[in-house]
């Protein structure tokens, strides 16, 4: 799967009256993304959505998963099956009466609950909605045994997933006529939808016959030689179709694993307000906070980089914007406390736009930083924000394979025991993060430190150490700011930063230790013997190497338990309850896992010496 991982695309629409509100000024359209489930903290963050009303028109991403779909996942779990746990399809909120029996029950209920709970509140404030998906998505073996005839393509990945799983084919009328009944059903209930953004051959989903299926190119031999185009084409328009009943237009975006040659023929034969990533997009600006790009740490924002956007270019028509606050595949998503000043920002902008040309935007920057930090600590801020900007510039152009997400969490560098010999932890030292790593072997997953989703990556000598300083550079001068009229949010920024330092610091450290276990595979394959009886000053040099970054490890994971202790955890995204750890989400217990890391850690701290001498006269 690759790792688009989306912060994608999608905003966009035709204005319309409904019960809930009124025709509104649309030379702005914002569409924006959050995975919350609390409907609480939901109504807060839509209320901080409506402040943009009087700009544009809003539609709110309303159908996000209310849990996990569970009943997806292989017995005993599955690693890909992880990525689209959380997916928004269709049938998981309105199943058309075929596929309702595979689907259980009582999630379609907190699904629909949940949706409808938000749309109670989207209503009351006169916003508009707007529907994510991954389609067409695949469906439970036993409904294929129901109705062969209806298979499609194969769509997991082989590599990643222990269990075969297909979609259904949308060049049969079943499928079809399925898909026109959920849809119906959708804007039967939901009428405010304006926008779709769908997820096409990728996570979950898949069409017969595309190229760049992982399985390769498969599907139904009946449709093997039909455009790829023509089944996409069908399905927008059954959308389209289903939208006819609201009396108002919908506008498509979409994207997915196209090749160039299938985008172009897509392209040629597009609806009217379909639009597909890389050919008829288009313009939008995209705002968002990072966390996906720090994930799983939260409360962290690059103004100069959302200037950038918004100052990008000037419209003269409607003009698009694309605000995400959603991380980790739908499982955690910004704090509304970061969120409150991103929308400052962006108001901010649309009532006094700073003008092209980065010059403008460094003095838009310089008078933000006047508001947040005052006169005294202005040029302080200022100096952080563009130090943080350019850290960002720096490991995206050296060190862009370096994901969080993917190393720091679903390899589990952040909690996992940092050993020469990770052969020799016991299961129930293994217990606690094992089953949660990324891989469809367990030995792998075991042995390989650097097995990121069955791949391996690798990074330039030097460069992690050089972001570390920059950030650090960063969150030294954000702490010495004192009494600006910003100073919670500044110095919750600064905590952020330590902490996302913190996971860079683990992830550079368990890729440097498992390069010299790379290079000592011959060794470790060999006995435990004790070393050689000639005398050395030195000893093995990769035994010292290895024992400092062990005891960077060891340090590193309780500057990291004593920031969580003060008050980090609201900084992370991490399960709420124990059951929902998975492969993406830290557990409840953190802070404990973290403390027991270090105890298993020190436990092993000498295994490394009966594979290596140690220095001795």
């Amino acid at each position: 799967m690759y790792l688009f991982i989306f912060v994608f695309a999608s905003s966009f629409f035709i204005g319309h009256i409904n019960a809930s509100s009124q025709v509104v000024n649309e030379k702005n359209i914002f569409v924006v993304y959050n995975p919350i489930t609390d409907i609480h903290e939901f109504e807060a963050y839509a209320k901080q959505m409506a402040r943009l009303k009087p700009f544009g028109r809003v539609d709110v991403w309303i159908n996000n998963a209310s849990e996990k779909a569970g009943f997806e996942l292989p017995e005993g779990g599955g690693e890909w099956h992880e990525y689209a746990s959380y997916n928004r399809n269709i049938a998981v909120f309105y199943p058309d009466e075929k596929i309702a029996p595979y689907i259980p029950e009582e999630l379609v209920k907190k699904n629909q609950g949940l949706l409808n709970k938000k749309l109670k509140i989207i209503r009351k404030l006169g916003l508009g909605a707007a529907f994510r998906s991954n389609e067409p998505h695949y469906l439970p073996e036993a409904f294929f045994e129901k109705y062969p005839h209806l298979r499609g393509p194969r769509v997991d990945h082989p590599r990643r997933s222990n269990q075969k799983e297909f979609a259904p084919c949308f060049h049969q009328e079943g499928t079809v006529e399925m898909y026109q009944n959920m849809v119906n059903k959708l804007f039967s209930q939901v009428p405010e939808i304006n926008t779709f953004y769908f997820s096409m051959n990728d996570a979950g989903s898949g069409f017969c016959w595309a190229d760049w299926l992982y399985s390769g190119p498969n599907g139904p031999s009946a449709c093997k030689n039909i455009s790829l185009s023509e089944s996409i084409v069908t399905m927008l328009n059954v959308y389209k179709e289903g939208a006819k009943q609201t009396g108002h237009g919908i506008d498509i975006f979409f994207n997915g694993m196209f090749t160039e040659g299938e985008r172009d023929d897509i392209a040629a034969k597009l609806p009217d307000n379909c639009y597909l990533r890389g050919r008829n997009y288009p313009s939008i600006k995209g705002v968002s906070g990072m966390g996906g790009e720090v994930y799983p740490v939260r409360g962290i924002i690059n103004p100069l980089r959302i200037l950038r956007s918004l100052n990008r270019g000037v419209e003269t028509g409607t003009q698009r914007y694309n605000l995400s606050f959603r991380t980790a595949y739908d499982r955690g998503h910004e704090r509304l406390e970061t969120i409150e000043k991103l929308i400052d920002i962006v108001e901010w902008q649309l009532q006094e736009p700073a003008g092209k040309g980065e010059i403008n935007t460094l003095t838009a920057l310089k008078d933000l930083c006047v508001k947040w930090a005052g006169e005294e600590s202005a040029d302080r801020l200022f100096d952080a924000f563009v130090a943080l900007d350019k850290a960002f510039l720096y490991k995206h152009s050296t060190a862009g394979a370096l994901s969080t997400l993917y190393w720091g969490v679903s390899t589990r560098h952040i909690t996992r025991p940092l050993v020469f010999v990770p052969q020799l932890l016991t299961t129930e030292e293994e217990a606690y993060f094992l089953p949660y790593i990324f891989n469809v072997s367990i030995k792998e997953a075991r042995d390989d430190y650097m097995d990121i989703h069955g791949g391996n990556r690798t990074l330039p000598d030097g460069v992690i150490s050089r972001f570390s300083g920059m950030l650090k550079r960063v969150y030294l001068s954000l702490e010495k700011i004192e009494n600006a009229p910003e100073q919670d949010f500044l110095q919750n920024m600064a905590k952020s930063l330590r902490i996302y330092s913190s996971v860079i610091r683990s992830c550079s450290n368990f890729y440097e230790a498992q390069e010299i276990r790379n290079r000592n595979k011959e060794v470790l394959a060999g006995p435990i013997h004790r070393p050689g009886k000639t005398p050395t000053w030195t000893g093995d040099q990769d035994l010292l190497d290895f024992n400092a970054i062990m005891r960077d490890e060891l340090d590193n994971t309780l500057e990291l338990i004593d920031i969580l202790e003060d008050g980090g955890m609201e900084l992370v995204s991490y399960a709420q309850v124990p059951f929902e750890e998975d492969t993406f989400v830290l557990g409840a217990d953190l802070i404990e896992q973290l403390k027991l890391k270090r105890k298993i850690m020190l436990k092993h701290w000498t295994d490394i010496e009966g594979y290596m001498a140690t220095p001795f006269k």
